[in-house]
């Protein structure tokens, strides 16, 4: 049986940390992603096999 993952969108940004030169780290799973806005979130998480809520 498959496991059902969701996440609010809220709670994904909040993993998101700004970087001083711009852009955010993206850590979900244990991986990491260099990204340029929090919109490719969303992308990233339904990657992961998660069903994001808005």
């Amino acid at each position: 049986m498959e496991t059902v993952k969701t996440a609010s969108f809220e709670y994904l940004i909040g993993l998101a940390k700004e970087k001083p030169d711009g852009g955010y780290t993206f850590v979900l799973d244990g991986s990491s992603y260099e990204i340029e806005d929090v919109l490719e979130i969303s992308r990233i998480a339904e990657k992961h096999g998660y069903i994001v809520i808005y």
